[in-house]
């Protein structure tokens, strides 16, 4: 058990601040612990302020039972220290995503002959993933485009439907006649836009517009790039993107290497 001489500020405490990314799905949950157990990722878990805290990992999941196992300190502390935490926080990095999880108090335990910590499942686990997004080219063979809404300079609305040019867990950039720009005012707000993603499904998000430039391709042709970053991103959502970007990325070093054609 090691001691600190400050206590940590855990942004799952803020949720206020960083709403959007806490997941409480509970298959999203599941998935994501179960892949700590799987990559036997280590943790840090700070002890109820976080004065005290130590290494520990993901042993396995008792879903049926809605019980987390963890292994518990290489130097073990008084039981009392742990039993009597009134909460402990986890904290790691995965794919350079921090995740934090909060846990009521825990309990000692023996799992498969070896001593464990046990605790429930968290209903919402915080995945705060905020910059230096993997940005993808969608496959020319199945591009995603985006509908949405926008409001003409006269005040008329008109529907348009765009191809994405790529896409990231932090948001998209869209390919545009030159003709729609005065559409695309630098901070402007598009709600409820419906990203259809092939194969996979729609899912609807926020956009506000960062970024319009126009480009020429080399047929001469002109058209927009629209860069938009997603607002008030359910994490939900997030995961569903980027399980796409993954998988895209899976199949083309899958081809690359020649296991696929």
């Amino acid at each position: 058990m090691t001691e600190e001489s400050s206590i940590p500020d855990f942004e799952i405490d803020h949720h206020g601040e960083f709403a959007q990314f806490f997941l409480s799905d509970r298959s999203e949950i599941l998935f994501y612990l179960n892949l700590l157990a799987r990559r036997h990722s280590p943790l840090t878990a700070y002890i109820d302020e976080g004065r005290k805290f130590f290494q520990t990992s993901v042993v396995a999941l008792d879903e049926s039972a809605g019980t987390l196992l963890l292994a518990p300190p290489q130097m073990t502390p008084q039981s009392s220290e742990l039993t009597n935490a009134s909460r402990v926080t986890l904290m790691t990095n995965l794919d350079r995503v921090k995740i934090q999880i909060r846990l009521p108090q825990v309990s000692s335990g023996i799992y498969m002959g070896q001593d464990v910590l046990a605790s429930t499942i968290p209903e919402t686990v915080l995945r705060l993933q905020r910059r230096d997004f993997f940005r993808l080219e969608p496959p020319a063979s199945t591009p995603i485009h985006c509908k949405l809404a926008a409001l003409s300079p006269d005040g008329t609305t008109r529907v348009l439907e765009l191809p994405l040019s790529d896409i990231s867990g932090g948001g998209v950039s869209l390919i545009a006649p030159t003709e729609t720009a005065s559409y695309f005012p630098e901070d402007s707000l598009f709600r409820q836009c419906r990203l259809e993603i092939p194969n996979d499904g729609v899912v609807q998000v926020n956009l506000r517009v960062r970024k319009t430039v126009e480009m020429s391709s080399i047929n001469g042709l002109h058209s927009l790039r629209i860069g938009c970053e997603f607002v008030n991103l359910p994490g939900s959502s997030q995961n569903f993107i980027e399980r796409y970007i993954a998988r895209i990325e899976r199949e083309r070093k899958a081809k690359d290497s020649g296991l696929v054609d």
